[in-house]
């Protein structure tokens, strides 16, 4: 039979409503079981429940609690069945007794069919319509019990997981079988150990699960039980700790009726270690005497080698006696209870000694422990500070060395170990050279030694590597080495190669430090003169003598860029030196090279002024504060400093660029000369010498021959820049000439390597004939240029000269017509036209200025100061009230200054006329030469007269003296006015100062002796700056170094002098750890060492 509609209806009412029951009954069940766990678990934790039964306990109150729970849910389950449903509607009246449960069993019989089914669907219809309205009480008691049932759920959480669920002695409701055995558990009692030596103590472990509370008894030996209460931790635990004992004890446990077994812990009785004694032999070489050794956990040091004898004896008879160290054990002697032996330790580290008795119990007492570190007998630290290096071989092949040497007791033994090997690559066997000691082994040496090489056949490109050696007074002879040095023989195609390439690296140097100065000193001036249109406008806008801060940080760029030029010009400056060093010492430049390249250091020198970099902090400064008055003063200095800088630069720029160029000529020249001369030793050896050899040498030389060529035609290339073609053309064909001869050179050498000598010497014959007058041309074409460049500084003279006396006549006609009263307005027109000219003629002088060093930069001086007065003029004219008196005044001395600058550039030509080099470097320092040997005289004269100051008619003649002295300070300022030359400007300051002593009538040891450092000084300079001309004709000669050639390192220096370049004395440090006897000796050795002789 088809379900009723009256039933579909009511149970669509009831699903959501047993739905809603059914989930809040299992919150319920679950929230009951959370609320007994959480509160079991808060009364373990509390402290309120001790014994583990807590936790079974728990589970059944909380299974107990489940059930109960479970049952009411099933009764209200049952609640909501549709029978008692429809009930429960008819009997709140919603709908009439029989409407609903009539329609829930079948028709009676008799009843209509179509009626029973119409009055069922109206029920349901009704249902539908006034059902959820119905049980709007009965979902309100559900939801009502359903959050009842929640609230209980979160209450148990949060009760249960605040009681901490995985901390004792909550964790253990999680193993309720692990809590219910430990509450039946026994009562255990376990020691640590059973057996220990009396003092020490042993731990006891008591376990009573389920207990929070034990009775430990215990006794000794003949004593009764003492009971002793234990508290017990939440897991039924405790530690107890005996404390020392001194005799057997007897222990167990008891809790709630239990008892754990009975433990005996056994005493030992113990044995001593009665003495012992070590005592170190040291060896004998040290003399020291032997030492006893005290135990203790200090550090004990000991030499090496030293032996140690152990010896003591124990209460007990022993079986074995050790010495245990870090590298093993050395067994004792042993005799019943006493031991006795030696060891020698060998490494540092503790040293025990280790004692085993008849019984086996250890000894009471033993701490025989050292603590041993040895110090071994270090092998000599020996180096070679002098040269300190590996150096060039000088051409006399004696090479002076400084050997230092120490050991912390003795050297007896030094010595030099050198091997030879070829350029070629065959290495000699090695060669020990003994250097003589002092006796009595000291324990520092410092011994000079001349390394003598001759007699070892060095050749060109051969090198020599050598060390030092010393040994020490220790019995096995320890041996300490320095570092290898190595000497070499450059050969000097390789010297002329490495100085071309520094001179062209210098040379692209300056290049650009020319480009970066000039479009600094443009970035500079801009700047400036934007700060002077600042400050000068009105201060409507801001306050007038602060800075923005865009100003501040392009004048700060400005600034590091300047600092950044002057680091570089000043790298530049080193190079030039380095290189003139180079060139000095390998002897492979002409005296003229050295001369140019003196000039141009002095150039950058006296551009890069102290004041400049003062000028900088003063900017950086003013920078700092924003202060516009005194960051545009800077900046005008800076920027005056900087176009000084960038005149010196460029100057130094064209004065290189054909000191280069001179050099290079040379050295070419001189190329040539030598591959003639190796050339025809080649041609005389080949028909004996091997064929193979004989082949790779003239291959180098074809070389050679190809690298001169390349060179050749670089220069050409240069030259025709310099607008001289026909030298460039001259120079071509020189090339021309070198690559002809290394192509026969190259026949040569394929002929001698295929065996044919005779072809092989026509060949090389032919290649020397193309090189033999090659040296000669070079060295003619270098002297033609020379004089063209001196012509071209001539005819420029000529032309300054002209153009100078031109504006002069017409800056005196204007003159004269102001003081005939002309009017100002005219004369502004006329003078502005005169400064244009001399503006002009400022620029010429730059550009000849940089051609040759005899154009002394005072023209320029004398140019710009005329400038300025024309200037002046012009400017008192232009005011309100036109001072024509100053006007007049100032147009007259920029005819004197005019007249001037034309007479220094007629001395400035007379000068280059005279001269013997293109760029005149020469001539303008030839001077400083006589000037020496006169201030030699004037030492001379003083040294003559020291003895017989004191008489009346030794006032004159030391008056006469220092009109002289004065003479030649002025003579040296004339020539630092000229040259610009900072070196000759310190030398003049001290030839005033000498002549102002001599003035005052004091003539003394101290000013003569000053007096003989300044003509030294003047010699050195003249010697740096001024040679004889070479005459390339005759043959080199060379002079073996002496002991006075001995170059001492500045770090050399710097231990063995102090800032006054006297010796420096020991300190009171150095001498305190001195005998006196020693003390004494040194004293006397730095008095004699720094004493004068008498005079």
């Amino acid at each position: 039979m088809n379900q009723s509609t009256t039933r579909t209806a009511l149970n669509g009412l009831v699903a959501p409503l047993a739905r809603r029951v059914l989930t809040g009954s299992g919150a319920l069940v679950i929230g009951v079981v959370l609320l007994v766990l959480g509160a079991a678990a808060w009364l373990a934790r509390l402290g309120i429940v001790h014994t583990l039964w807590w936790v079974p306990v728990a589970w059944l109150a909380a299974f107990a609690a489940a059930v109960v729970a479970a049952g009411l849910a099933v009764r209200r389950a049952r609640t909501l069945r549709v029978p008692v449903l429809a009930q429960r509607l008819e009997f709140e009246g919603a709908w009439r007794l029989g409407a609903l449960t009539g329609m829930l069993v079948p028709a009676a019989e008799g009843v209509s069919a179509d009626l029973y089914l119409a009055a069922d669907r109206a029920a349901a219809s009704d249902l539908a319509a006034r059902g959820p309205a119905a049980l709007a009480p009965l979902t309100a008691q559900i939801q009502r019990s359903n959050r009842v049932a929640v609230l209980a759920l979160l209450i148990g959480a949060a009760g249960l997981l605040g009681a901490g669920p995985g901390q004792a002695p909550v964790r253990m409701l999680w193993h309720p079988t692990n809590a219910l055995a430990l509450a039946t558990g026994a009562v255990r009692l376990t020691a640590s150990e059973l057996a220990v030596n009396r003092g020490e103590q042993v731990t006891l472990d008591l376990r009573a699960p389920g207990r929070t509370a034990a009775t430990l008894w215990s006794r000794a030996p003949g004593e009764t039980w003492r009971a002793d209460e234990v508290a017990l931790d939440s897991l039924g635990e405790a530690t107890i700790s005996s404390g020392p004992l001194g005799a057997d004890l007897f222990v167990r446990a008891t809790s709630g009726g239990r008892a754990s077994d009975t433990l005996h812990v056994t005493v030992r009785l113990p044995a001593f270690l009665g003495s012992l004694s070590v005592t170190a032999q040291y060896p004998r070489y040290l003399g020291l005497e032997d030492e006893s050794l005290t135990f203790g956990p200090d550090s004990i040091v000991i030499p090496e080698g030293t032996r140690l004898r152990v010896e003591g004896e124990a209460t007990a008879p022993l079986t074995a006696a050790e010495v245990v160290g870090p590298r093993g054990a050395v067994s004792l002697a042993i005799t019943g209870g006493r031991f006795e032996g030696r060891t020698t330790p060998v490494a540092s580290g503790v040293y025990r000694l280790a004692l085993t008795t008849e019984s086996g119990t250890p000894l009471a007492g033993n701490d025989g422990v050292l603590y041993l570190r040895i110090a071994p007998d270090s092998a000599p630290a020996v180096g070679i500070p002098i040269p300190g290096a590996d150096t060039l071989a000088p051409l006399g092949l004696r090479v002076p060395l400084v050997i230092d040497a120490r050991d912390d007791h003795g050297v007896t033994a030094l010595a030099i170990v050198s091997r030879r090997i070829s350029r070629f690559g065959i290495e000699e066997p090695e060669r020990r050279e003994v250097v003589p000691v002092p006796e009595g082994a000291p324990d520092r040496l410092i011994v000079p030694h001349l390394f003598d090489l001759e007699g070892r056949s060095l050749l060109p490109g051969d090198t020599v590597r050598y060390y030092a050696v010393a040994t020490d007074n220790a019995p096995r002879g320890r041996t300490g080495r320095s570092r290898e040095y190595v000497l070499r023989l450059p050969t000097m195609v390789e010297v002329r190669a490495a100085e071309r390439s520094a001179t062209e690296s210098v040379g692209a140097q300056l290049d650009s430090l020319a480009a970066a100065s000039k479009e600094l000193q443009r970035q500079t001036e801009d700047l400036s003169r934007e700060a002077s249109r600042s400050t000068s406008e009105p201060s409507g806008r801001r306050d007038a003598s602060t800075m923005s801060f865009e100003e501040a940080k392009r004048a700060e760029a400005v600034a590091r860029q300047q600092e950044e030029l002057v680091r570089q010009a000043e790298e530049v400056r080193a190079a030039i030196e380095d290189l003139q060093r180079a060139a000095a010492e390998t002897g492979t430049q002409d005296p003229e090279f050295q001369r140019r390249m003196q000039e141009i250091a002095e150039q950058l020198e006296r551009a890069l002024t102290p004041e400049m970099r003062l000028q900088l902090e003063e900017l950086r400064e003013a920078l700092s504060r924003l202060d516009a008055a005194r960051s545009r003063r800077a900046l005008e200095e800076l920027a005056e400093a900087q176009r000084r800088l960038k005149e010196a630069l460029e100057r130094s720029q064209k004065l290189f660029q054909r000191a280069a160029l001179e050099g290079d000529m040379a050295n070419m020249a001189a190329e040539a000369r030598d591959l003639t001369q190796e050339q025809s030793r080649w041609n005389d050896e080949v028909g004996r010498a091997d064929s193979t050899q004989s082949a790779a040498q003239e291959e180098d030389l074809a070389a050679r021959a190809d690298s001169l060529a390349s060179a050749m035609r670089k220069a050409a290339q240069e030259l025709d820049q310099m607008d001289h073609a026909k030298q460039a053309d001259r120079m071509e064909a020189s090339a021309e000439a070198a690559s002809a001869a290394a192509q026969e050179m190259k026949q040569a050498a394929a002929s001698a390597q295929q065996g044919k000598p005779q072809a092989a010497k026509r060949q090389g014959e032919q290649a020397e004939q193309k090189l033999e007058s090659l040296g000669e041309q070079l060295e003619e074409q270098r002297k033609d240029v020379q004089g063209e460049w001196k012509a071209e500084v001539m005819a420029a003279i000529d032309q300054m000269m002209a153009e100078t006396s031109r504006l002069a006549d017409r800056q005196l006609a204007i003159t004269e017509a102001l003081r005939n009263g002309e009017s100002p307005s005219t004369f502004r027109a006329q003078q502005a036209a005169v400064e244009e000219g001399v503006e002009k003629l400022t620029e010429q002088y730059k550009e000849v200025s940089g051609e040759n060093a005899l154009v002394p930069p005072q023209i320029g001086a004398t140019l710009e100061a005329a400038k300025r007065q024309m200037t002046g003029a012009r400017d008192a004219l232009s005011t309100a009230i036109p001072g024509q008196r100053d006007a007049m005044g100032r147009a007259g001395e920029a005819v004197d200054a005019l007249n001037a600058a034309a007479y220094q550039m007629s001395r400035a030509r007379g000068d280059v006329s005279g001269s013997g080099s293109g760029s005149g470097l020469a001539e303008a320092m030839a001077r400083m030469n006589q000037m020496a040997q006169q201030q030699g005289q004037l030492s001379q004269q003083g040294a003559q007269m020291l003895p017989m100051v004191g008489g009346g008619s030794m006032q004159e003649q030391i008056r006469r003296l220092s009109q002289q002295q004065r003479a030649l300070a002025e003579q040296l300022e004339r020539l630092r006015a000229e040259t610009q030359s900072e070196g000759a400007g310190e030398l003049a300051g001290e030839a005033r100062d000498l002549a102002r002593q001599l003035e005052a009538g004091r003539l003394d040891r101290r000013t003569v002796e000053r007096q003989e450092r300044l003509f030294r000084r003047m010699l050195d300079a003249g010697r740096t700056l001024q040679g004889q001309e070479q005459d390339d004709q005759k043959e080199r000669q060379s002079t073996t170094g002496t002991q006075d050639d001995v170059r001492l390192p500045p770090a050399l220096r710097a231990q063995l002098e102090d800032d006054s370049r006297q010796v420096r004395l020991p300190t009171w440090e150095q001498l305190q750890g001195l005998s006196p006897e020693n003390r004494r000796l040194v004293l006397e050795y730095f008095r004699r060492l720094t004493e004068r002789p008498a005079p």
